[in-house]
């Protein structure tokens, strides 16, 4: 055993000293190099989803992928100047990045979002490209504030994938500080300490202490006007929502899940900004917000999957919601789902509100990989958890009902596969055997855009039984031309023509989730779908069979929903709706 011990030790120095880090977990092994973080002050973890981190299941696997690595793949050159621009080629590409931003490393998300311009095949072509942007509006997408981090990261979501390629005479810009945020330089936990045995007495002193602190020295890095400007705006917007008959709790409520940091962090912005599922702004610019369903309007106050039984009108948050979003700074309510802009109008009962209300449906681009359902051994099946990986999500998704239905069916068509792109949540043993029987592929790490590329081309069904529509995930299904199976859930029928573009199981409309168009508003109760519903499982046993009996009528819904996605649901009419949403705001 200390044999093998120190033989690990000295595999992992020698990955060291060919300048990697190495870390375990998530059922993988990785090796961060170097040039990363080359001070090694920031966590490792942060790299592991970097294209230059290396991973694999085994030491043995890790040190030969090592042995064969280039690290200049990861290297970008700098090719010319233009107009205070930096063109850099990297990851196969020429990049446009702004020259007061210094080195940046383009083959990193983050980065690529917050700093480069555009991007293109060739010089010529970014400079053409950044003569067309300079004479373009700019449009903060402010997905990257900490308060969307908090929620879910849903900034990042591919649902806003979008904003990477804005609709012709519009530029979205991400103004995020590059580095981590400084640490404050008074520790206010500390403080509270010292001064506890007085605490009865300086409550109130106290209180005025720490908001001046707050305001003066603590927080994100910005200049003075940044603090005053949000805090003159948090003003504002409590006298609005005031004087427009509000509650004052509840509007102060309101006001700190705003997100006070985040609202500095914008204080340099005086253009439009562009916001991700929640109205998480004070109105100090004029803004939009782009959703999905109501329920996100109200967010932290009101959240999904709990509102079969609400009354919405007489939440204390639904006049301050009806006064902020008929306030002039609201520019815009984009949705990509017909049932919700019809909601919205419903909800609130207001002309200035449905004035504001964009529909469009969204777009995704097209793989040039995708199934062709030709002749083939085996059918795989693929069902997948959601972009962030929650492992709650798994129920929500439907699951249980997969692994209930594939029971029936492995037995039935022993050619039959399922993968599982998802973590799993505690699950009773029942179902676990239902994994290790049927010899279920569950994958729970990231897998990097290539992986996903061949996971999905390299599938045949696409099976979503989930409590409502999750629309990145169906577009993207069908963009690969799988044959979906999914379920009537809320908003799924808006994408999904049964034996048309694919099949649908019936049981979860006015059970699971449903839109309450009296009201405005989407119901939804969750409860049920933490078990196995028999008559989910036997409508996706019907609809599976029928696919792996007929591989014509598998081809047929798969090519179609290709075609659907090539024709309707692409970026080219997203954006052509979005650019008519924001002419007439703007």
């Amino acid at each position: 055993m200390q044999l093998q011990q120190e033989s690990i030790a000295d595999r992992v120095k020698r990955l060291e000293a060919k300048g990697f880090r190495h870390i375990k977990g998530q059922g993988r092994i990785f090796a961060v190099p170097d040039f990363l973080d080359p001070e090694h002050d920031q966590n490792p973890w942060m790299f592991t989803h970097h294209p230059a981190t290396l991973s694999a299941p085994t030491l043995d696997v890790l040190e030969t992928l090592v042995d064969g690595y280039d690290p200049q793949r990861f290297r970008a050159v700098l090719l010319d100047t233009f107009r205070g621009y930096n063109l850099m080629r990297g990851d196969e590409k020429v990049f446009a990045t702004p020259a007061w931003a210094g080195e940046i490393d383009v083959h990193d998300e983050d980065e690529r979002r917050r700093f480069v311009a555009t991007y293109g095949e060739d010089v010529e072509e970014v400079k053409k490209r950044l003569e067309v942007l300079e004479a373009s509006a700019p449009v903060e997408f402010a997905g990257w504030l900490p308060i969307f981090e908090k929620a879910g990261n849903c900034g990042r979501h591919p649902q806003f994938a979008h904003t990477t390629a804005p609709p012709p005479g519009y530029r979205f810009r991400c103004s995020a500080p590059r580095k981590k945020l400084a640490a404050p330089v008074w520790d206010a936990a500390l403080l509270v300490k010292l001064l506890y045995p007085l605490r009865l007495a300086g409550n109130v002193l106290w209180a005025v202490i720490g908001v001046f602190l707050f305001f003066f020295g603590r927080g994100p890095s910005v200049g003075i006007r940044a603090r005053f400007r949000a805090i003159a705006s948090a003003a504002k917007l409590f006298v609005l929502l005031w004087r427009g008959g509000c509650r004052v709790v509840p509007i102060v409520r309101f006001i700190r899940t705003r997100h006070f940091t985040s609202q500095m962090l914008l204080g340099a912005q005086r253009g439009p900004v562009f916001l991700p599922s929640m109205p998480f702004t004070y109105g100090q610019n004029p803004w939009f917000v782009e959703i999905e369903d109501p329920t996100t309007l109200f967010y932290p106050h009101i959240q999904n999957g709990h509102t079969h039984s609400l009354r919405v009108r007489e939440s204390p948050f639904y006049p301050i919601l009806r006064t902020f979003l008929e306030s002039k700074r609201c520019k815009g309510i984009i949705t990509h789902m017909r049932s919700t802009a019809r909601m919205v109008k419903t909800l609130f009962a207001s002309d200035e509100i449905a004035a504001k209300v964009f529909y469009a449906p969204l777009g995704v681009k097209s793989p040039e990989r995708w199934q062709r359902h030709e002749d083939n051994d085996e059918i795989h099946l693929i069902f997948t958890n959601s972009w962030h990986q929650q492992e709650s999500n798994f129920f929500v998704r439907g699951g249980l009902d997969v692994l209930e239905a594939f029971a029936v069916l492995r037995a039935r068509y022993p050619h039959l596969r399922l993968t599982m792109r998802t973590g799993l949540p505690h699950l009773d043993h029942h179902y676990l055997r239902l994994i290790e029987d049927g010899w279920v592929r569950v994958i729970s790490r990231f897998q990097e855009p290539a992986e996903m590329d061949a996971l999905l081309s390299g599938s045949h069904i696409f099976v979503l039984p989930a409590a409502r529509v999750h629309i990145v995930s169906l577009l993207q299904a069908m963009s690969y031309g799988l044959a979906v199976v999914t379920c009537d859930g809320w908003g799924v029928e808006e994408y999904v023509t049964h034996e048309r573009n694919g099949l649908i199981v019936k049981g979860r409309y006015g059970k699971v989730s449903w839109a309450d168009y009296d009201t405005g508003f989407l119901r939804e109760d969750y409860d049920p779908i933490y078990t196995s519903d028999p008559e989910i499982v036997q409508g996706l046993v019907d609809a599976i069979s029928q696919l792996v009996e007929n591989r014509e009528l598998r081809k047929t819904l798969g090519h179609n929903a290709r075609t659907d996605v090539q024709n309707t649901y692409n970026l080219e009419s997203w954006n052509r709706a979005l650019k008519k949403a924001l002419d007439a705001a703007l």
